[in-house]
């Protein structure tokens, strides 16, 4: 089991090693925690000046956080664009989803007229296009990291248009969403791109 000094060990050997001049520049640890599952320590390290002396010009930029697995040692970087509660929550998402994907879909069919109508009306597409995207072989809309695809089903909802996220064994057909800050054109782009799509 890795404790904190050996944590902190591991942080500043790849800080320190993974600069050109590393006999020069000196790193320290900033923080050193648990993650809330106890499973990885979270530790935050910079360079000496910047950590001990507050000389903000020696800051290094790019890294929110260091993980260090607790049972074998291994490192992992968590980029300064991400928290590391998201990082871990996208790894336990990822695990529970095993070798299937997770994919959002609608809940209704050609029989849910209002249903379908709201969601023509939130598309701003024809009534063809969106009988398209509940025909069974097409409701698989949007596929990617869980979270992402929370975030797309809140904004689906508030609009009227009532959907599912569940794992499947393929996600053929659907769109793959990332990670940038999601907002309703950004989503409505991608459900009409499946317009290629189908068959």
């Amino acid at each position: 089991m890795i404790d904190a000094t050996q944590a902190q060990a591991i942080v500043l050997r790849h800080c320190e090693g993974g600069r050109p001049c590393a006999d020069s520049e000196r790193f320290a640890v900033q923080s050193c925690e648990f993650s809330e599952r106890g499973n990885c320590w979270i530790v935050r390290a910079n360079s000496e000046d910047y950590v001990l002396h507050d000389r903000v010009e020696r800051c290094y930029v790019g890294v929110n956080a260091y993980l260090v697995d607790r049972q074998s040692g291994s490192l992992e970087i968590v980029g300064s664009g991400q928290s590391v509660e998201q990082y871990l929550q996208d790894k336990d998402d990822l695990r529970s989803a095993g070798n299937c994907s997770y994919v959002l879909e609608p809940t209704f069919d050609q029989t849910g007229k209002f249903e379908v109508i709201r969601f023509r009306q939130a598309l701003e597409c024809s009534l063809h296009f969106a009988l398209q995207m509940i025909a069974p072989q097409n409701r698989g809309w949007l596929t990617g990291k869980l979270r992402v695809l929370k975030d797309a089903q809140a904004l689906l909802e508030r609009r009227g248009v009532p959907t599912k996220i569940g794992l499947q064994q393929s996600s053929v057909g659907a769109v793959e969403v990332d990670d940038r800050a999601w907002h309703w054109q950004a989503l409505k782009a991608a459900l009409k791109s499946k317009e290629g799509r189908f068959t």
